[in-house]
């Protein structure tokens, strides 16, 4: 029974990182369903809102970024909505970009919240939502837009970029998860829908978006419920943004992703009906996140159950296996601790923090909390 239960969750975890993305390569394979586009349609009009909360040190660059994008002037409404920011943010907009419209919430309500008060004072057919530190190349937008040209694509997400300037061992483990991520949203993309977007780089037709509560994360949320309206959620590569290293520590990281993973898991729950509706999205979910969030689960359940096999040698080489990878991040953590690092350390410590993070979302749903807020990651200005 042991060695039942040993073989059977390793099976569901090599299921989950290696099965699902063979399984999704090949659908997108045999079966693509490619964006229709047309060079010569007309740009649609388009609201970018930028989501701050004391954002002084940066939101400067970002307007001025975000002004030279190669999009026409009377085409582009750019709003900066301020959640309760306390430093000059609000200042810096208003005096400084006359062509920015501010939006101050007037206290602090939470990202979700923010969105839903902006899209309000939105003009455009296309919105589109990016954060303060998010710097877009400048053929972005209208890449991000040119699948509109296809009637049945509601939202589209764009391509990020995670900065790897710094050594930090959460930064480039970050980065290398966020290219698995990237890799499988890709092929959800090229034979269906994605089921949720890059929080920095999404949009969709403003018709299609749905006022959310506070605690819903919205670029899942907004994904799902325009694929649910009969409308694809894609990706478009041509929309490469980047997102810079902050300064911030594995404890940070770890608290961030099981933040973004309680938020993602109430979703799924609220829209749960939705996915017993529909047989494909259902099992995309199932194993591209519900399964991905019980692999510390059945880590557990292998580690325990190759305790009681310890007698036969292939059981024993497998447990060293464990105790090299659990050592190998407790190492790496050690050694970040004193600002030291070992090439090739990172992954199996980053690795370590995703599979932390859903016990830590699980404990923060079961405490009732709901955090709608967030920080910059940023020290203040001044």
């Amino acid at each position: 029974m042991a060695e039942v239960i040993f073989w059977g969750a390793l099976g569901i975890v090599a299921y989950v990182y290696v099965g699902y993305p063979c399984l999704i390569f090949m659908l997108a394979r045999l079966r693509p369903r490619p964006v229709r586009k047309r060079p010569d349609a007309e740009l649609p009009t388009v609201s970018f809102i930028i989501t701050a909360y004391n954002e002084e040190p940066v939101i400067a660059a970002k307007l001025r970024n975000t002004l030279a994008l190669d999009y026409p002037a009377d085409r582009l409404q750019i709003i900066v909505v301020s959640d309760g920011s306390t430093d000059r943010t609000e200042e810096i907009v208003r005096t400084a970009f006359e062509r920015v419209k501010l939006v101050a919430m007037g206290g602090r309500y939470g990202k979700t919240l923010a969105q839903n008060r902006a899209v309000a004072e939105a003009r455009g057919e296309i919105v589109v939502f990016s954060d303060a530190t998010t710097v877009y190349e400048p053929g972005s937008l209208r890449a991000l837009v040119s699948s509109y040209a296809d009637p049945a694509v509601g939202c589209v997400t764009g391509s990020v970029v995670y900065g790897t300037e710094s050594a930090k061992s959460v930064d480039r483990g970050r980065s290398a998860y966020w290219n698995y991520e990237s890799f499988l949203r890709r092929q959800e993309s090229r034979f269906s829908s994605v089921l949720g977007a890059a929080g920095c780089v999404y949009s969709l037709r403003r018709r299609l978006y749905t006022p959310l509560e506070a605690d819903m994360i919205s670029d899942v949320a907004q994904a799902i419920r325009t694929v649910a309206q009969g409308y694809r959620a894609v990706v478009e590569d041509g929309a490469i943004v980047s997102e810079p290293t902050e300064s911030r520590s594995i404890r940070e990281e770890l608290e961030r992703r099981a933040r973004v993973i309680a938020r993602g898991m109430r979703v799924k729950f609220r829209l749960r009906g939705f996915f017993l509706r529909h047989p494909w999205f259902l099992l995309q979910v199932l194993a591209h996140r519900v399964l991905r969030w019980a692999v510390p689960l059945f880590l557990i359940v292998a580690f325990l159950a190759n305790l009681l096999l310890l007698d036969r040698t292939l059981y024993q080489a497998l447990f060293a296996a464990h105790l090299a990878l659990y050592g190998s991040a407790a190492l790496a953590y050690a050694l970040e601790r004193r600002n030291r690092r070992l090439p090739g350390l990172g992954i199996p410590l980053y690795f370590c923090v995703v599979n932390l993070a859903p016990i830590l979302a699980l404990r923060a749903l079961a405490r009732g909390e709901k955090q709608v807020t967030w920080e910059t990651g940023r020290p203040p200005a001044g």
